[in-house]
């Protein structure tokens, strides 16, 4: 009897300590580099941003937005041109950036569908935008940017 209570002690003990050991693990990300925040996308809400003037992004305030990929797609009518232009329109008052194409970026014809080309772009990157700056990408069917929120209480 006195076994098995001991037996019974010990793993509370042991299961006791497993959980105050996993409440305070930290991932090896946030580790290495503790001020970056949850991935950023920009389908905020299940809505997609930054595809056109009108439906901007917008960095979260007391967040910078480190931007890391972007890649998307054009419309084009048929034609014979083998790749367009995508421009990334800034608005950051920290840049000094006014609303302005900021990076341009070339879309190589991937297929024609009917009346359709239909162009694409990919690239790695590394753009730093301030809390409250905004930003689109013009000439584009669609969007995807991904990269993380680092915490800032700079002016």
């Amino acid at each position: 009897m006195t076994e098995i209570l001991t037996d019974k002690r010990a793993l509370a003990i042991i299961c006791g300590l497993t959980l105050a050991i996993s409440g305070s693990v930290v991932t090896t990300a946030e580790a290495v580099e503790p001020e970056k925040q949850p991935i950023y996308s920009n389908t905020i809400g299940g809505l997609l941003c930054g595809s056109t003037s009108t439906t901007q992004c917008k960095v979260p305030a007391g967040q910078r937005l480190i931007i890391e990929h972007v890649s998307g797609f054009v419309f084009e009518p048929v034609s014979p041109k083998l790749n367009t232009v995508v421009s990334m329109v800034v608005t950051d008052p920290g840049l000094g950036l006014n609303g302005a194409s900021f990076h341009t970026f070339s879309a190589i014809k991937v297929n024609t569908s009917g009346p359709t080309d239909v162009f694409a772009f990919f690239t790695p990157m590394k753009v730093m935008l301030h809390p409250n700056a905004t930003f689109w990408f013009s000439n584009v069917a669609g969007i995807a940017v991904s990269g993380y929120l680092v915490k800032f209480a700079g002016p």
